[in-house]
């Protein structure tokens, strides 16, 4: 039985970083669920642990990127010879038409309504508005993503090359702090979203280089996911301790790949549980969840006037929105796939 169990342990070892692209879906569902409880500012948990839980529910952008970059990865390494405006035209039409159809409309209520511009309007439908940082507009993460889409061709090309490769993924951390302090003199602190978010998507490139190449999760894998994981707790202890102070996106950057692994092979037993199941819809409609709840969580306060929702516990409330933001995605997700399949079928 113990050499079972030993034979047992070294397959799901080995089998670790294929455990996460098998479980890519159901990780961001989770993630998904993080950012919108983390959404609820209005909602307070009455518990320390919980609250502080929902306080760090940012970090699900983290697990968005790790996962993007770790399907980017493998794409560009398995299609090296592809054109680049090809690579470019399949990751925007992803993104950019779920973004119109939903950020224009909702722009153009805005201006309507007298509460932004028509040039903020325009600027929220280029994406470009994060970068210049237009006042109103948008949120900042469909401009920071594409942005990491744009650069990774050419980081792919670099890592590569580089016989280092998780040095140089770790060493990422180091350029986004650097970049993170160059920010604070040159008044760029409305870019610290893309900034802090660098090493998670390198360290998804990594992992997207691991499946690409059949890569066996080792011993040594183990101990570099152990030591970043060692080194980020105990930067955590530290600024928990008031002795240090660093950014907490900096030690979740650390504890990234430990965590998702760990979660990864907890999950990849129970795939066809009903519980997986809906994580894993509910991660392959992440993008349009996460639209349409940040247009909920800044008209939080008007839907709730406007729906007649005022009556009830702020839980209730955003139970009924949420049920709503959810519904919303599942029609806008199959509503973006119909479009996409409608020139193959003429």
């Amino acid at each position: 039985m113990t050499k079972l169990n030993r034979d047992r342990g070294s397959a799901v070892l080995e089998n670790a970083w294929q455990s996460i692209s098998d479980c890519r879906s159901e990780l961001m569902g989770l993630a998904m669920l993080w950012v919108m409880l983390f959404h609820a500012y209005q909602f307070y948990f009455q518990s320390a642990l919980p609250e502080f839980f929902k306080s760090m529910g940012f970090f699900g952008v983290d697990v968005f990127l790790l996962l993007s970059g770790m399907g980017l990865g493998k794409s560009l390494l398995k299609k090296s010879q592809e054109p680049i405006k090809s690579f470019y035209s399949r990751r925007f039409q992803r993104i950019l038409p779920t973004y119109w159809l939903l950020v224009g409309p909702y722009s153009l209520l805005l201006v309507l309504a007298g509460r932004i511009p028509i040039s903020t309007a325009a600027w929220n439908m280029t994406a470009l508005h994060y970068w210049f940082h237009i006042p109103n507009s948008f949120n900042w993460y469909v401009p920071a993503l594409l942005v990491f889409y744009l650069l990774a061709p050419f980081y792919v090309r670099r890592f590569t090359r580089c016989p280092y490769k998780r040095l140089l993924s770790a060493s990422t951390i180091s350029l986004s702090y650097l970049l993170y302090r160059l920010s604070i003199p040159l008044n760029l602190l409305h870019l610290q979203d893309f900034v802090f978010r660098i090493p998670s998507f390198a360290l998804g490139v990594l992992l997207g280089w691991f499946l690409f190449t059949r890569h066996k999760c080792t011993r040594s894998d183990l101990l570099y996911v152990s030591a970043l994981a060692l080194v980020g707790g105990t930067l955590g202890g530290l600024l928990a301790a008031r002795k240090l102070y660093i950014h907490p996106c900096y030690i979740f950057n650390l504890l990234l790949l430990f965590l998702v692994l760990l979660l990864s092979v907890l999950l990849r037993p129970c795939r066809k549980t009903l519980l997986c199941r809906g994580l894993a819809a509910l991660g392959t409609r992440s993008f349009e969840i996460y639209l349409i709840n940040v247009i909920i969580t800044r008209e939080f306060p008007v839907l709730v006037a406007r729906m007649g929702l005022s009556s009830l516990p702020i839980w209730a409330a955003y139970g009924v929105l949420y049920a709503g933001n959810l519904m919303g995605a599942f029609v806008l997700h199959r509503l973006v796939a119909n479009l996409h399949l409608r020139p193959r079928n003429q």
